[in-house]
């Protein structure tokens, strides 16, 4: 009968080398609404109505802010306004929600620092504050809005390139 060796590796922090201290790394320290506001104005008729199915308009923003030293607050802000044509474009409900993550980001190059923040980050914070909107149109009496995938990417661009026309306004000015 053949007799197998069993080799037996444990890797202890010890045994980490200096390149992983060096490796770039961002950890999510917490993740919480920051606002939530749900406004139901034309209620009960715009629940129990007959509205229908109404418009709605979604508007993104999104903010970063320096905690500490490699610690940061990135906040997903939406202003959601449902809309019934049907009805003289009255508000069946408005919903407004910030959804703040903080982050603790190390060994990024600082090049990398804005769509780390601006787009990567969201990314992971859009799924939590996409049921947070739907659970609370519910709470108002309405079926589920769930969002749309939002491209991050896109907007990070759009916002360069309008600070960029802003920049190359403010020089010609001068």
């Amino acid at each position: 009968m053949a007799k197998e060796n069993d080799t037996k590796t444990t890797a202890t922090v010890q045994d980490a080398t200096p390149e992983d201290a060096t490796a770039p790394s961002v950890q999510v320290i917490a993740q919480y609404i920051k606002d939530l506001s749900l406004e139901n104005p034309h209620s009960p008729a715009s629940i129990v109505g007959g509205w229908g199915a109404p418009e709605t308009s979604v508007q993104i923003n999104i903010r970063t802010q320096t905690l500490q030293d490699g610690a940061y607050e990135v906040t997903l802000m939406f202003r959601i306004e449902a809309k019934n044509p049907k009805q003289d474009d009255k508000t069946a409900f408005i919903i407004e929600l910030a959804y703040a993550g903080a982050v603790q980001i190390k060994n990024v190059p600082e090049d990398n620092l804005q769509p780390l923040l601006m787009v990567e980050i969201p990314k992971i914070l859009f799924p939590f504050a996409r049921e947070i909107v739907a659970d609370s149109v519910v709470k108002g009496g309405f079926p589920p809005l769930y969002l749309q995938p939002v491209n991050f990417e896109a907007i990070y661009t759009q916002d360069l390139k309008r600070r960029q026309a802003e920049s190359e306004q403010k020089s010609e000015s001068a």
